[in-house]
């Protein structure tokens, strides 16, 4: 297929980063670790060019295929696939980050990343600050203390779906000298494309609504060429390359990316809605509900509130644990964006190292559920659901 960038998302999930053979509809798994060699291949390997397929570690046809597929939804010049999210971010962020380099980022982060920040970076000599980065004079001035390699976010936070000003924290970063990446995951480019709000590399754990079937784990970055081409060292040193089967699925999973999405956007509006007059439960968190903190901002940032629903259980966590317990069709598991509904608590599970008090401090309270809506039929969910709270 040609450049498909005039057309529409849908287009594109079906269209972009397709490499048929011959007269193949479908994109060709290279299930091959090594490539043969000619003065070319020669060439280019010791040019060091990130586009040469030598050896699967370096580059892979099925591989550039996903990666140009998730590109175009994002509206990006390149993108590369990881073996997952964390290997993306990891990756990503030492392509700019070194001994004595500087990030700042938000707490409001899924547990892995901020392991990563917390346990990791510090040992490497990268010195983390952590700020309120809805707070903009407050990120200005952390931003103007000391020079800073990387500003580093999540479009919509995990869990507590916290909604950033991206061209003001774009704005912010370029003016400091600052990388700005995000971490889009949440809120999916169906719904938002950071590039074009200013950012300058856009993260994505593809083992979510990307792929959207819960049957592989995987990672992205997108963004120009001359900075993914810096991201690529890092993925062949550190050997987080996703393997050709995995990217034939993803590549398969995004062509039906777009009906999904807006299926289970459809869900999560109505479902957030249900909740908010439930009994049981003491506050909803959605950026489509008009009670959202930053619902305003969200109207501005998105072309919609994503599939995420928040809510806090009245009782506390051994109520929400019971409700969970009772569900039928909804299932207990961590991850998120599968075409089925899960749900899971964080203080169970992506951030059950986090004191009370911690997980409170960036919107995580007692009770706290978090469920990743899939495109069951809304009245069905409803009705697990009510069954559920009525078993408490």
């Amino acid at each position: 297929m040609g450049d498909v960038s005039s057309h529409g998302q849908a287009t594109r999930a079906v269209h972009s980063g397709n490499a048929p053979a011959k007269k193949a509809i479908n994109t060709p798994i290279y299930q091959s670790s090594t490539f043969l060699l000619d003065d070319e291949g020669y060439a280019r390997w010791k040019a060091g060019d990130p586009d040469a397929s030598i050896y699967t570690r370096y580059n892979n046809p099925t591989l550039t295929a996903a990666a140009q597929k998730i590109a175009a939804l994002e509206g990006a010049e390149k993108g590369l696939v990881f073996s997952s999210g964390m290997a993306a971010i990891h990756a990503t962020l030492l392509a700019f980050l070194g001994q004595g380099d500087r990030i700042v980022a938000t707490r409001d982060l899924y547990g892995g990343t901020y392991m990563l920040l917390t346990q990791d970076f510090p040992r490497f000599g990268i010195e983390v600050e952590f700020i309120d980065l809805q707070d903009l004079e407050a990120t200005e001035a952390a931003l103007a203390s000391a020079p800073t390699a990387v500003l580093h976010c999540e479009t919509i936070s995990n869990p507590a779906l916290k909604v950033l000003d991206l061209p003001a924290l774009a704005k912010l970063a370029h003016a400091h000298g600052a990388k700005a990446i995000v971490d889009n995951t949440f809120a999916t480019p169906l719904h938002c494309r950071p590039l074009e709000q200013g950012f300058d590399l856009v993260l994505h754990s593809v083992t979510k609504y990307l792929n959207g079937h819960s049957d592989i784990i995987g990672g992205a970055v997108v963004g120009p060429k001359r900075l993914v081409d810096q991201v690529w060292p890092r993925l062949r040193s550190f050997g987080g390359c996703m393997d050709p089967h995995q990217a034939s699925l993803l590549e398969r999973g995004m062509r039906t990316f777009t009906v999904r999405m807006e299926q289970q956007t459809t869900n999560a509006l109505e479902i957030a809605n249900w909740l908010e007059s439930h009994p049981r439960v003491k506050r909803v968190i959605y950026p489509g509900l008009p009670g959202h903190p930053d619902y305003a901002l969200a109207q501005r940032i998105l072309d919609g509130p994503a599939a995420m629903v928040c809510f806090e259980v009245a009782g506390g966590d051994r109520a929400g644990k019971k409700f969970m317990d009772a569900l039928e069709l909804v299932k207990q598991a961590v991850s998120l964006g599968g075409v089925e509904s899960l749900v899971s608590m964080p203080c169970s599970t992506t951030h059950m190292h986090w004191t009370a008090e911690e997980r409170t401090a960036v919107g995580i309270g007692s009770g706290f559920i978090r469920f990743s809506t899939g495109i069951e039929d809304t009245g069905d969910l409803i009705a697990d659901f009510e069954q559920a709270f009525d078993k408490i």
